[in-house]
């Protein structure tokens, strides 16, 4: 959530956030209905700070006058006091209902944007970095065509099981999946990230401070106990540590885990339905840092940095795009996304995006650090990336790597982990040979 004394204090700045953002439904009314609240909710609370004032004062005068003996007026003055109980009572049940709602106002608002940040809707995002991809001297297919020729993946197994978005990797198409998750896990630990294994389930107190209700909630599949599946380990990440004071020395925090993620995809439809590319559930490697107020700019510019270096290790092409206001996410103050090419399509898809959420998510979640230049608790700034989509690394490089033939082949990088039937024979006799040569020497 964004900080309150900016709604009250910046009004301007607060309705001109609320129309840039139209991605998420941003209603500038909000702020109207916001500033109807508040000032109702300051009324009813001076209200109430007067009768606690009043009724303070007139316990101390039944103290005066039992000295006095005066029990006549001892009597007025408690009847006076059990009324002002009363309306005490009334008035603090009204501020603590307006308080929710303030708070529930206040969780509608999505963050401030940074100034680099250009206004509009995602035709006005700015390609900032474009690695070409190499021609193809044939029709290149999908990777739902090479994925069912190649016999890596059962589709129609997975829709018995999990309705027409369910899907088998199988054999050497579910293997390369395990790789490239090892492999860009491996990356980012040796990156100076924490590998972690978080839970699969949250609760809403930790979506509605990591600024994901009400604005992504309609993606995420609930439980009957009123937990949510993650649909990235960013959530988890993130909030695991809600309600501390972190420690100044340690930040950064950088942590990456990989598991699956889990998305109804509500408002998906068409082309982007086939294949493994917008599913239910899917593989991300996340990365999340954790850092001080004046770090964050830097952790950004670290964290893209990061996502480039795994693209290029898998020798892929892509680009970098600064999104506008309008397609920048809600708890979001500026984004990057990575965008891979996939050549069936002959077009670009996001394979990560890198964010710094500032203090809106730490706000919400009550994350700080002490901090020894301003000698008191700051909110930390928090920041999440995808390092990548597994699934759609696996696209790219299916599709990026195929041959005429419909094989596959793979980057340096992979080319160890998938040596051919032939190869592992022919090795195989060199390591006979050998082995035999060293027996007869030792005799």
């Amino acid at each position: 959530m964004i900080d309150i004394k900016l709604i009250r204090e910046k009004k301007e700045l607060i309705k001109q956030t609320l129309i840039n953002h139209t991605k998420e439904g941003s209603d500038v009314s909000l702020l109207e209905k916001f500033e109807l609240t508040d000032k109702e909710w300051k009324e009813k609370s001076t209200s109430l700070q007067n009768l606690n004032t009043k009724r303070n004062e007139l316990s101390k005068q039944i103290s005066i006058l039992l000295k006095h003996g005066k029990k006549e007026e001892i009597e007025k003055i408690k009847n006076d006091v059990l009324i002002m109980k009363n309306e005490i009572e009334k008035l603090e049940g009204i501020c603590s209902e307006l308080e929710k709602k303030l708070k529930n106002l206040l969780f509608s608002f999505p963050n401030i944007l940074d100034p680099l940040v250009p206004l509009g809707d995602e035709g006005a995002n700015v390609i900032v970095k474009e690695k070409k991809p190499k021609k193809m001297n044939f029709k290149p297919l999908s990777h739902k065509e090479l994925g069912v020729k190649l016999d890596w993946i059962d589709f129609e197994r997975g829709a018995k099981i999990s309705g027409s978005r369910g899907y088998f990797l199988k054999g050497e198409g579910a293997k390369l999946l395990r790789i490239i998750r090892d492999l860009t896990l491996d990356f980012h630990v040796n990156n100076g990230y924490i590998e972690m294994l978080p839970p699969t389930l949250i609760n809403e107190n930790a979506l509605y401070g990591l600024g994901k209700i009400p604005f992504f909630v309609e993606d995420m599949y609930k439980t009957w106990d009123n937990l949510y599946l993650t649909a990235t380990e960013e959530f988890a990440l993130t909030a695991m540590h809600q309600n501390e004071i972190l420690d100044f020395k340690k930040l950064p925090l950088k942590y990456t885990a990989s598991t699956t993620s889990w998305r109804y995809e509500a408002g998906s439809t068409g082309k982007d339905v086939g294949g493994i590319l917008r599913v239910h559930y899917f593989w991300n490697t996340e990365l999340v840092n954790f850092t001080t107020q004046d770090q964050s700019k830097k952790a950004l510019s670290d964290m893209c940095k990061q996502v480039e270096k795994v693209l290029n290790m898998f020798e892929l092409p892509f680009r970098i795009v600064l999104l506008a206001s309008g397609d920048t996410g809600a708890a979001s103050s500026i984004t990057y996304d990575f965008e891979v090419w996939v050549p069936s399509e002959n077009k670009y898809r996001e394979i990560s995006s890198c964010s710094n959420c500032l203090d809106f998510q730490s706000r919400g979640l009550g994350i700080k650090y002490y901090d020894d230049k301003t000698k008191k608790n700051e909110y930390v700034h928090t920041l999440n990336g995808t390092g990548t989509s597994l699934n759609r690394l696996w696209i790219a490089i299916v599709e990026n790597f195929q041959q005429k033939d419909g094989t596959i082949k793979f980057p340096k990088i992979l080319q160890p982990y998938f040596v051919k039937e032939k190869d592992k024979i022919r090795k195989k006799k060199q390591s006979d040979k050998i082995i035999k040569k060293s027996k007869k020497k030792i005799k």
